[in-house]
């Protein structure tokens, strides 16, 4: 059922334009262009930066080095932010950036979501053209989107927030980064509200036939331009990523959706911790020479010799548990290697020597 929640007054104000997003200048768009890029000081690549490029990518399979044995985690539904440091066919390795942990990693480039380089009104087919008016929807620059199949200069693709969109637009809107920007949540129009179900499909035309536009998919409001009849009602919706307008029924059929829920017999288990470590801690792959991440802060660690001089370092990511190596005499003298200002001071208190008697 659809409620209709009416705002004060009984003059409906006109519509409220929303401003299109600014353009993203390409960043890549070709392989060879990606395929070529230098690759970049992992500790380096892993200090905070302003302003900068990035990606997003839903974890999954992945290794901390390409001869490391793979890290087998479903990893959750959720992307999250990253950095790509270097490509290598169809592996890439990025920087991922946590709140307790910076470290690179190498999994599937097609696990990078592509990112609208501007604006973009979505076609119902490759080629077709979008009127310049009347109902459509729009994809925000900076909004990321699954890729599904490909024709000529065409790349069907899927957006899931709060309503669910699948289309075509041309390969040039389409790259793997772009400045990192805040979401933004819905933009009111001061139109009254209509609230509906996840499943309310929102079509071109007010006919059961008419084609689908888009599926509300985790949001509950609309805003209602004007009541059509007793079944049908013209409404628009806005947020930071995605713009439309259409028509939604009363009546209509629950569409289908594709939000994957997280199976919790599959989640990760989290670690025990056992000793607290310093901030800045190196964090090296097993048998692996170079540092390929630092800690961030003081950190409660599941902390154990590996048998060969090191520790085994263990922090829980989006992975779930990963096992690092650490080196250094004890646990209170880890070896460190963050960058100046990366991590803030450890604020342990190491214990002095023992004196001879």
């Amino acid at each position: 059922m659809i409620l209709v929640l009416t705002a004060c007054g009984s003059t409906v104000p006109p519509p409220v334009p929303v401003a299109p997003g600014p353009s993203i200048e390409p960043v890549n768009r070709s392989t060879s262009a990606r395929t070529e890029r230098a690759p970049i000081d992992p500790i380096v690549a892993l200090a905070p930066t302003e302003g900068g490029l990035t990606s997003l990518l839903q974890p999954g399979a992945a290794q901390l080095e390409l001869h490391e044995t793979p890290i087998d985690s479903p990893g959750p539904t959720t992307p999250i932010p990253v950095t790509i440091v270097a490509v290598q066919g169809s592996r890439v390795r990025v920087a991922v950036r946590l709140a307790q942990a910076r470290f690179v990693i190498w999994t599937e480039r097609a696990r990078l979501y592509a990112l609208l380089l501007r604006d973009e009104r979505v076609a119902p087919a490759a080629g077709r053209a979008v009127q310049p008016s009347g109902p459509h929807v729009m994809l925000r620059a900076g909004s990321a989107v699954k890729r599904l199949a490909h024709e000529d200069t065409w790349t069907q693709v899927r957006y899931s927030g709060a309503v669910e969109v699948d289309g075509w637009v041309p390969d040039a809107v389409l790259g793997e980064e772009a400045p990192s920007r805040p979401y933004r949540g819905r933009i009111g129009s001061g139109r009254k509200t209509l609230m509906v179900t996840p499943g309310a499909v929102i079509r071109a035309e007010p006919k059961w036939a008419g084609r689908q536009l888009a599926v509300m998919a985790n949001g509950y409001f609309l805003d209602l331009v004007r009541e059509v009849d007793q079944a049908w009602s013209e409404i628009s919706y806005g947020d930071g990523d995605v713009t439309l307008t259409g028509f939604v029924s009363r009546r209509d059929p629950p569409g289908r959706v594709h939000r994957k829920r997280p199976d919790p017999a599959l989640a990760p288990v989290p670690i025990i911790p056992n000793t607290r470590v310093a901030s800045g801690t190196c964090l090296h792959a097993r048998g692996s020479g170079d540092p390929i991440g630092y800690l961030v802060g003081d950190q409660d660690v599941d902390l154990a010799g590996d048998g060969h001089g090191g520790w085994a370092i263990t922090i829980d990511t989006p992975w779930g548990p990963i096992a690092f190596t650490a080196r250094g005499p004890d646990p209170t003298s880890l070896v460190a290697c963050a960058p100046d200002k990366a991590a803030p001071p450890s604020t342990l208190v190491v214990p002095p020597p023992p004196t001879a008697p």
